[in-house]
């Protein structure tokens, strides 16, 4: 009788345990991130009676986490592109709207002014329709300012929300290192794994993946470590946290906020090393949309500015004078890297747009290589090769970085760190004292007096520059040079080339219609051939293809990551989710169990106390 007393005794420990994990369950139906729990029961060590074995009822052995760690981990990784392109697709669809936009857009102000060209070309010598190509090239420097101001304060808005996305990374990072150390107590004083807590450090780090990407990787003593950058950056390592910091890029003066870590004690970028997440999204969108955007834009105005400057400087003002700058012509310095160490400064290297550099400068106003070339024909030799140089402009970003071995200047690509080459596939290196045109613009370092400290770098982003700094030079009708040179053939040679140059009579029309003409030709991006390809127009709509083409493969991205997300939600659904009818069942199967161990213990004090009132007699 004391074995039927016992077994029934642990039975009903037994069922009260099924039942409040079963009932733990139905209690957690709506917890993110729950895992449903279960309790494994056995049986116990039978007691041997004689030669016999008598069966020693039941007990729980633990309560197991139904959890499938691949399928969590594949969640993660999900949820990271998903926020990633979600927050490309957003941030992305604003710059369109601004860029593309056919409303008075940047394309339609160059074909006004344009066509106010082609008004003045109809009719060189009106005042009203010199005053309205005025009137246009202003509505184009107003729009264009307005432009930059959006796509600055973009950036502003960049640099705010990765601010806002560390603190948050940083915040999910403590909180995963509380559980892991509730973690490791709970594995080290007990048997029983700590299910609830497990279930919360995978909703936070869940909710983690949301921000940044990760990888997982569980440790003997319960804990987890994190790490970022394709496994490489360690956010959480042997339960000890690894902040990231915001702060300004290398080059300061670029309003460039930068990720950074500590690694090895060195305080290090990281931003081209994060992929996913809302993180891994803005810093996406800054550089291979907002930044590329700007330099896009930034091509198409330089060479507009320079194609329109040197047509404007063959031809002659209303007043028989030269023409000067139409609109402001690209003239930058370096920035300076805040790691360089030599006393040389930015401000020391010039960047311009200046093709024949130290032979012919115009605007032609003065004598030397700022006078009238000898002969027209040396003005328009002049003139083709600022032609062929616009056509050799490209949406780069120029890092410099000082070869002490050969005191020289070696050129990078800013984004990609490769090196920019020329034509033959050579690396570009300019000395120091000397001048270069590269990819179209000439790069001074004459004024570079004192050597660099080795791989001290500068930076120079002259579309960026041109972007903030496009406006018209005149507010004179009568300084638009639409006359050009005089047709006299002082000795009759039938040729124009070898004259002096000077102005045609008043109410001449060809270098106005030149101008006009530059509409339709082709000025830049040359192709394998070195040949021009692209109008201004033309390259216009390049730089809106491209932006159309990113907000499009974002979305893509988007709903392709939301179907996967979406089916291993299910997936873990499946699997770990509580399911009411399975867990009524159970409360229902659990409850009877219960009763009838109950009833296990009275029958077993019954026939006890039949026994006693036998032997009493």
């Amino acid at each position: 009788m004391a074995d039927m007393l016992t077994i029934g005794t642990v039975a009903t420990n037994t069922f009260k345990k099924a039942l409040d994990v079963t009932s733990h369950n139905v209690a957690n139906v709506t917890t993110e991130g729950y895992s449903r729990q279960r309790a494994e029961i056995s049986s116990n060590t039978p007691n041997v009676v004689g030669s016999a074995f008598l069966g020693g009822g039941s007990t729980v052995d633990s309560i197991t986490r139904i959890h499938a760690d691949y399928i969590q981990s594949q969640l993660n990784t999900s949820q990271s592109l998903v926020s990633r392109y979600d927050t490309q697709s957003q941030l992305a669809q604003q710059v369109e709207g601004v860029i593309s936009s056919n409303d008075e857009g940047v394309q339609t102000f160059i074909q006004q002014f344009f066509e106010a060209v082609q008004t003045v070309a109809n009719n060189p010598t009106s005042t009203s329709a010199r005053q309205v190509m005025l009137d246009e090239s202003t509505n184009l420097e107003s729009h264009i300012g307005n432009l930059s101001t959006i796509l600055q304060d973009t950036h502003n808005q960049v640099n705010s929300y990765i601010g806002d996305l560390v603190g948050e990374v940083n915040s999910r990072l403590e909180s995963i290192q509380a559980i892991n150390q509730q973690v490791q107590r709970a594995e080290a004083v007990g048997q029983q794994t700590p299910n609830d807590l497990l279930d919360q450090r995978d909703q936070a780090i869940l909710e983690l993946s949301q921000y940044i990407d990760i990888q997982v990787y569980k440790q003997e003593d319960g804990s987890v470590d994190i790490h970022t950058g394709n496994g490489r950056l360690p956010l959480l390592s042997d339960n000890s946290l690894s902040r990231l910091e915001v702060g300004s890029s290398a080059y300061g003066d670029e309003n460039r906020q930068e990720v950074y870590m500590t690694l090895n004690g060195q305080r290090q970028s990281v931003s081209d090393r994060i992929s996913g997440g809302e993180l891994g999204g803005v810093l996406d969108f800054r550089s291979n949309m907002l930044d590329q955007a700007e330099n896009d834009l930034g091509l198409m105005l330089n060479g507009l500015a320079a194609a329109t400057n040197w047509q404007h400087y063959q031809g002659y003002d209303a007043n028989g004078d030269a023409g000067g700058n139409y609109f402001t012509p690209l003239s930058m310095s370096a920035l300076d890297n805040a790691a360089n160490q030599g006393t040389a400064s930015g401000s020391q290297i010039s960047v311009s747009f200046n093709p024949n550099a130290g032979v012919s400068e115009p605007p032609y106003d003065g004598v030397g290589i700022n006078g009238q070339p000898a002969t027209y024909g040396d003005k328009q030799t002049y003139f083709e090769n600022a032609l062929d140089q616009i056509s050799q402009l490209e949406a780069k970003e120029y890092e410099l970085r000082y070869n002490s071995a050969t005191d020289s200047f070696d050129f990078f690509d800013y984004k990609t760190s490769a090196p920019i080459v020329d034509s033959s596939g050579n690396p570009v290196s300019v000395a120091r004292g000397s001048s270069a045109n590269v990819d179209g613009f000439n790069f001074d370092f004459t004024s570079v007096t004192a050597a660099p400290a080795e791989n001290d770098r500068f930076l120079v982003q002259p579309h960026k520059q041109m972007l903030s700094d496009f406006a018209l030079e005149i507010d004179d009708p009568d300084l638009i040079a639409a006359r050009g040179q005089s047709p006299v053939d002082s000795n009759s040679d039938g040729s124009l080339d070898d004259e002096v140059p000077a102005a045609a009579g008043d109410g001449d029309n060809v270098n106005i219609a030149n101008l006009a003409g530059l509409q339709s030709r082709n000025l830049l991006l040359a192709d394998n051939n070195g040949q021009a390809s692209e109008t201004l127009l033309g390259a216009y709509s390049l730089m809106t293809t491209n932006v159309g083409t990113y907000v499009r493969s974002s979305d893509i991205q988007l709903s392709a990551q939301n179907s996967v997300y979406s089916q291993l939600s299910e997936q873990r659904e499946s699997i770990s989710g509580v399911n009411l009818d399975e867990e009524a069942a159970n409360l229902l199967r659990f409850q009877q169990a219960y009763e009838a161990a109950a009833q296990i213990i009275s029958t077993s004090q019954s026939l006890f106390q039949t026994l006693l009132g036998v032997v009493r007699g």
